[in-house]
């Protein structure tokens, strides 16, 4: 362990940068280390497994915990009372944090499979996403007891009956409850990544931000959906205890998916994480493609895919999308809307990726020209390296005669 990670609270009264949970005055004093004794820590047990539904359905109460949805109020990484763990082939990237996410859905209900868009879940569902900072990425999990990762913030997308809400949480500095705090939080931050030290701005977003990355426009105006829980991004396998198992048919046996097809008849993003930037080198054109298809899917589409609040500038970056015959959604050759960078000219230049603004604006932390615009405050440098060497791998093209 080369250092412990810091963070404290910035003024609420900042203006925020992020996309996601919320803070406000009754957060208390930011997150701390995350270790120490459980009872030192004052973690209150559950001694019943049943979850205050009543209450998520109707209430935006106090406390984390006081839904019930986990054993310990000092752990939302396991224990859920019902709830199914969950991951995604490729995460979205939030200043490297590790992600614990659980899906609880009613009992005797289920949500129906759809091949390119978020499941539709019933009413009373509730997606928990918490998020951890480690002090050093190379060792990462929590445990209340022992971790190093610090608990930072719990976000609630409940399915209520006027349709999806997100409630934000922020956790204290012991790490032993998380309270509503719907008004954000700036958080000066620092890790170690890679064996170097870097310091940076953490934002914790309001609840009016949420809506920035999840209103799509269904055609009859925009409504709030969740994002990550698609096929292709959970047709992949997790550990749930016995051994490693696809989700989608984990979720089918349990009986909160219907309608799922074969499972060879699914789409299926590939994996990146950040240790696969060292394996770049040697991918194959189809395995960049690919890959780098399924990053900016799952980190872009939302905003910019049909239906997204970016979708009017044409760059449209679903992973279901053909890049053969749908070139220009996907970037290339074409001139951004309102965005003027210098000598730079169009989103992505077949076999040059310095001269290509969608590499530009992912590989920089300027508030004017940082992509995506919430959700980050640093580069994601292996994101950055997958991005690049896939532009690059493009056969090179004139833009000019375009």
């Amino acid at each position: 362990m080369k250092t412990l990670m810091q963070i404290s609270l910035l003024s609420t009264a900042a203006v925020l940068v992020a996309c996601g949970g919320g803070g406000g005055s009754s957060g208390g004093g930011g997150a701390g280390n995350g270790g120490g004794d459980p009872v030192a820590r004052n973690c209150q047990i559950s001694d019943s497994a049943e979850v205050n539904w009543e209450a998520l359905e109707n209430d935006n109460l106090e406390k984390l915990s006081d839904y019930n949805l986990f054993t310990s109020s000092c752990d939302p990484t396991q224990d859920a009372h019902g709830g199914i763990a969950y991951d995604l082939n490729t995460p979205l990237f939030s200043d490297y944090t590790s992600k614990y996410r659980f899906v609880f859905v009613p009992d005797g209900q289920s949500a129906t499979y759809n091949e390119n868009d978020v499941f539709d879940f019933p009413v009373g569902t509730v997606i928990t996403k918490t998020f951890a900072l480690p002090a050093d990425t190379a060792y990462r999990g929590y445990d209340p007891e022992t971790s190093t990762e610090t608990l930072i913030e719990t976000r609630l997308l409940i399915h209520r009956a006027s349709g999806w809400v997100a409630l934000p949480y922020v956790w204290n500095e012991s790490g032993s409850e998380a309270t509503f705090a719907p008004t954000g939080k700036l958080l000066d931050a620092s890790l170690v990544h890679n064996g170097e030290q870097a310091t940076f701005t953490y934002a914790v977003p309001d609840r009016i931000q949420c809506k920035q990355c999840h209103s799509h426009d269904d055609g009859t105006g925009g409504v709030f959906v969740p994002i990550g829980p698609k096929a292709r991004h959970l047709n992949g396998d997790y550990d749930y205890g016995n051994g490693p198992v696809n989700q989608l048919t984990h979720w089918q046996g349990e009986g909160i998916l219907d309608g799922l097809p074969s499972l060879d008849s699914v789409d299926k993003v590939p994996t990146y994480h950040d240790e696969d930037a060292g394996l770049l080198p040697g991918y194959t054109d189809e395995q960049l493609m690919a890959a780098a298809k399924g990053y900016l899917d799952v980190n872009c589409a939302h905003c910019h895919g049909v239906g997204g609040q970016a979708a009017y500038t044409g760059l449209q970056l679903e992973f279901w999308r053909d890049y053969d015959t749908d070139k220009m959604k996907h970037g290339v050759c074409k001139g951004p809307i309102a965005y003027d960078q210098g000598e730079m000219t169009y989103d992505v230049v077949p076999g040059n990726a310095d001269q290509s603004i969608l590499h530009f604006r992912m590989n920089t932390t300027d508030n004017q020209d940082s992509m995506p615009r919430l959700g980050r405050g640093m580069i994601h440098e292996e994101g950055v390296a997958l991005v690049e060497a896939w532009i690059n791998s493009l056969p090179d093209e004139s833009c000019s005669s375009k």
